[in-house]
């Protein structure tokens, strides 16, 4: 799994992280007032609720606020530093840090040992023995550091007025990734994240601890993970026996290609991905995934749904082949497709035209808009019934000439879920208008919307399973 790296540090303080998402003075060591690197996140901080000291070599203000040539000018404790100086400062400016007694420091900078050029490599090992001998702890370098969507701290270039906030904690070993998983997921399809960290090369902070941060975080329910390749492989083992959280993983490196490209990427290890198969498949609150849309979608699934009790599913829709299609995912994902009662095929008859077929899959076809609700009501009340899944299936056209609203059927939706503690999950079949036609109002009330059905089943089977886990504890 490669090679340990060793860590003096005492549990306290490997654990004891918060200062990182919530600190109270930042000092951002290569403030910048141009549009460059450092720009956006300078800006925002200085302007922002953050008590914030900008540090500059040549600039006596920037953006209004006094500047200081070094860290240890600055006249009060400084919690966070984010360092945004070129790799050759670096070692310097964190040596600085530790002289000032700052508790963490973000490295963005890049260029170290995943150029494979002998005297940056060099630089990152200075890096790595300062936080091996020091009581300060160090994410990066390379990367873009955190994000808090609680308290809207970030050391990134976030428009916060764009974000959900929501249950979702993203570790990624990666870099300007983190903010691709904002504009995409959480602007975008509206998944509510907690907390972002993005690792870089990991001198310091690495996964195994903001794994053990997550699970003690009560604003996070799910943690995703986007890996590379682990440095503390026991120690990796250790931590995920010990966590009760669901954990959805995606490891990239399957391939040899893909391993030598790690390590220009981030300096990782990969390992063997056999290996790494084989110790997550150990541990029953390990997901692992095969690309980012499977990770975000059914962590979204875990973040806002109760947990299902039994793997019989219900299936409604407006269309028979697309009915068919989910059965076949559901069969090959090894979950069962209900047999509803007598009792709920005939309050379903009572209001569905003669032609509707009513066994599961239910095919409501044209009727869909007029007889969606009593049929939710029948489906959710049925105890053979532990999951929901909703395929919507009615074309942009006949919504907008109707002027349909699909709120009242949300609502009920969320009720129903609530009250018989059953998941419910949305696929979208259309064009974009018709998938945010559902989305947007679907977000007041905490329903997952995705466009796979591969992917709500996958979410259904991962939640039965973990339910299962938990029952067993």
């Amino acid at each position: 799994m490669g090679k340990e790296i060793k860590h003096n540090n005492d549990n306290l303080k490997r654990n004891n992280l918060n200062f990182f998402f919530a600190p109270n003075s930042i000092a951002i060591i290569g403030a910048s007032d141009s549009p460059r690197f450092g720009f956006w996140n300078t800006k925002y901080l200085l302007n922002s609720k953050f008590k914030t000291y900008p540090v500059h070599l040549y600039k006596d203000e920037i953006f209004g606020h006094k500047a200081y040539k070094n860290i240890k000018d600055i006249p009060d404790n400084i919690d966070l530093a984010i360092i945004l100086v070129g790799n050759e400062s670096v070692v310097q400016a964190v040596k600085d840090c530790v002289d000032k007694h700052v508790k963490g420091v973000i490295i963005e900078t890049a260029g170290f040992a995943e150029t494979g050029i002998k005297r940056y490599i060099k630089y990152q090992e200075e890096l790595e023995e300062i936080a091996k001998s020091s009581n300060v702890r160090i994410i990066g370098p390379n990367c873009v550091g955190v994000t808090n969507f609680y308290n809207e701290f970030t050391s990134s270039d976030v428009d916060f007025s764009k974000t959900v906030k929501g249950n979702i904690a993203i570790i990624a070993q990666s870099g300007v990734l983190g903010n691709v998983f904002i504009d995409w997921a959480s602007v975008g399809q509206k998944i509510g994240f907690s907390k972002i960290v993005t690792l870089g090369n990991k001198i310091d902070v690495d996964e195994i601890d903001m794994i053990e941060y997550f699970e003690n975080d009560p604003d996070t329910k799910v943690i995703t993970i986007y890996l590379e390749g682990v440095k503390r492989g026991d120690a990796f083992i250790e931590v995920l026996k010990k966590i009760t959280k669901p954990i959805i993983i995606l490891k990239n490196g399957r391939s040899e290609l893909g391993s030598r490209a790690i390590k220009s990427h981030t300096g990782s290890l990969a390992g063997n991905d056999r290996i790494f198969d084989a110790i997550f498949k150990q541990y029953p609150s390990i997901f692992r995934v095969d690309n980012f849309y499977e990770m975000f979608n059914i962590a979204q699934v875990f973040a806002t749904q109760p947990l299902p009790r039994g793997n019989n599913v219900a299936i409604i829709t407006g269309s028979g082949s697309i009915g068919i299609l989910a059965c076949d995912e559901l069969e090959k994902q090894g979950l069962i497709l209900a047999k509803l009662g007598e009792d709920t095929i005939q309050s379903m008859r009572a209001v569905a035209p003669d032609w509707v077929s009513l066994k599961n899959p239910v095919d409501l076809g044209p009727s869909q808009m007029i007889t969606l609700n009593p049929t939710l009501k029948a489906i959710f009340n049925d105890n053979n019934v532990d999951s929901v899944l909703f395929l919507f299936t009615v074309p942009r056209l006949p919504l907008e000439l109707l002027g349909v609203s699909i709120m009242p059927s949300l609502r009920l939706i969320k009720n129903l879920s609530s009250k018989f503690k059953k998941p419910c999950i949305i696929c979208v079949f259309g064009s974009r208008w018709v998938f945010d036609f559902i989305l947007k109002p679907a977000l007041r009330f905490q329903i997952p919307v995705m466009d796979r059905v591969k992917e709500a089943i996958m979410a259904l089977k991962m939640m039965y399973e973990y339910n299962q886990y938990l029952l067993s504890l």
